[in-house]
């Protein structure tokens, strides 16, 4: 993976409010190869950069100051905030309760990173939305990439009949029985 010519293409912004954190995610997205990164600290910032500029993926960290995620992801798929509204979104937080999971699937993000994380968790994720995007859902209750992750079969069998039924049906008999039988 680390050799991927794929990589190098991609524009990441790496919205980060820690700067220790910041400097260790920018350090691993270039030991593979990933270049084209650009790094915001605050909500003014980032607002700005998306507003002017079109990238291929978000990192973006849900504890900015001034800066909700998920209300952020929803302006962003809406059009209403950035230049590319189906860019990857992958959150990188510190919550990973059910609630706040399905708020942020909700709101359009691609992908959920909990902190802290591995090198080789990010890059699982990352790659896979890269390499395996799904497809971008437009309707009136939600905007952004398909939420299914899996494979979705394209066919689905009949149910399988019983012996028992098949030989019922071939019966010409008919029988009767009593109430008195039960």
């Amino acid at each position: 993976m680390r050799q991927s010519s794929q990589n190098r293409a991609v524009s990441i912004l790496l919205a980060e409010f820690n700067p220790q954190f910041r400097s260790a995610v920018r350090s691993i997205l270039l030991y593979h190869q990933f270049s084209k990164i650009t790094e915001v600290s605050d909500s003014k910032n980032f607002i700005d950069v998306n507003r002017t500029s079109s990238f291929d993926v978000i990192l973006l960290d849900s504890s900015i100051p001034n800066l909700d995620a998920i209300s952020v992801t929803r302006f962003i798929r809406s059009g209403k905030l950035g230049v590319n509204r189906a860019a990857v979104i992958i959150l990188l937080s510190h919550r990973s309760d059910l609630t706040f999971i399905y708020e942020a699937r909700e709101a359009g993000v691609t992908e959920i990173v909990a902190k802290p994380f591995s090198s080789a968790a990010l890059m699982a994720r990352l790659t896979s939305s890269i390499d395996k995007p799904r497809p971008f859902i437009t309707s009136d209750g939600y905007t952004g990439p398909c939420r299914r992750t899996g494979e979705v079969e394209s066919f689905i069998a009949p149910p399988k009949e019983r012996v028992d039924d098949h030989l019922a049906a071939q019966s010409d008999d008919l029988i009767i029985l009593s109430r008195d039988a039960f």
